[in-house]
């Protein structure tokens, strides 16, 4: 079961059923993305000093002395910004590839949801609140452009936010080079079997589970382990639950704020987030990894995985970096690259002997993952 949750574009009932041509256009789409983001990309330092700061030097009479000069002069680039506006196009292109055939198919997709929530036999549990209100910084905000946002909820059935959230994040990812077979939380378990050999959690909790995949891969890996998973979404969690269900598999969701967990303290002895820190404001961040450490039970363990923006090699590096704020969304991108975690970590409770950052690799596709990880004191 482990070595199947480890599969990115894992098969179940829930996806949309593809014709020739779906299959076509995503094919397409994928290779458009890696040409764009692995061949392509990789030139824009280059563009930078060939084009934009000459072109600054010229405008201004000196070199950029700051970020947002060194923004102005990239953007100076002709080359650059034909590559920015194609990879916009791109990325626009992903949620119509992905989202077409999830909407010509969402009566089906939901008929599968409900069967499998209702079913005698489900494993896991799905909470809901329908007093609950999402965090406007992330509600009111397409992130990576997917059609509706986190929190798109049409009617009270409504699962499309997940259905999108999977099916998009497959083309995208496939675009970026990451391989069939990775997996966030593989890596995650991978890296706890390597720090702790045999480790196994009792009862673990994931914040921000979105459309369920990683929640999966952990009650996969450790199937006596009581898995919990959270995120603000009505609509991902009904379609992460059913996801779930129809795998298989026992995970419990709850709707809820990272920042605000209905948890008693000491609850979990294993808290993690995948790909969360970049994506909620300074404020709502701190809170959660407070409160990560305030729902672990002595001597557990909390890890943060997210994707390796943090410590460039140059400022220009970390500008050219920043583009998915400005363009695709992503509001606090630069925030997560460029603040002191490790600090946060220690506000939040952490011991200075307690924490630490790590690069993991990928289980698939080449390079890495960011790990922020904190242990709470035995005593």
């Amino acid at each position: 079961m482990e070595n199947r949750m480890n599969v990115r574009d894992l098969q179940h009932p829930l996806l949309p059923v593809l014709t020739v041509d779906d299959r076509s256009r995503q094919r397409a789409v994928v290779s458009l993305r890696r040409l764009l983001n692995s061949r392509l990309r990789p030139q824009n330092i280059e563009h930078y000093q060939r084009e934009g700061l000459p072109e600054y030097r010229r405008r201004h009479g000196r070199d950029p002395s700051d970020i947002a000069e060194i923004d102005e002069a990239l953007r100076a680039s002709s080359s650059w910004r034909m590559w920015s506006a194609l990879n916009r196009s791109a990325q626009e292109m992903v949620w119509v590839a992905a989202g077409e055939p999830t909407l010509r198919d969402v009566e089906r997709i939901e008929a599968a949801a409900q069967r499998f929530a209702d079913s005698p036999q489900r494993r896991g549990e799905l909470h809901l609140d329908a007093d609950f209100q999402p965090p406007a910084e992330i509600a009111h905000v397409d992130i990576h452009l997917q059609p509706g946002g986190y929190t798109l909820e049409r009617h009270p059935q409504d699962v499309v936010a997940g259905a999108l959230y999977e099916n998009g994040g497959n083309v995208y990812s496939f675009g970026m080079g990451i391989g069939h077979t990775d997996s966030k939380a593989g890596a995650v378990v991978q890296f706890l079997a390597q720090q702790r050999p045999g480790y196994v959690p009792r009862r673990m909790l994931e914040i921000g589970c979105s459309a369920g995949a990683a929640a999966c891969g952990y009650a996969a890996a450790w199937p006596d382990t009581e898995v919990h998973a959270i995120d603000i979404g009505a609509g991902m969690l009904r379609y992460a639950h059913a996801r779930a269900e129809a795998l298989g598999l026992a995970v419990h969701f709850h709707q809820m704020n990272g920042a605000a967990l209905d948890f008693a303290d000491g609850h979990f002895d294993l808290v993690v987030s995948n790909n969360l820190l970049h994506e909620i404001g300074r404020d709502n961040r701190r809170a959660m990894l407070a409160e990560s450490r305030r729902v672990l039970e002595p001597g557990g363990i909390a890890i943060h995985q997210d994707v390796p923006l943090r410590a460039p090699p140059t400022p220009v590096h970390r500008v050219e970096a920043g583009w998915d704020e400005r363009y695709n969304n992503e509001v606090f991108w630069n925030i997560y690259a460029g603040d002191d975690l490790l600090a946060e970590l220690r506000a939040a409770g952490f011991a200075a002997n307690e924490v630490a950052e790590h690069r993991i690799e990928k289980l698939a596709g080449g390079g890495g993952w960011y790990l922020l990880t904190g242990q709470k004191p035995r005593v």
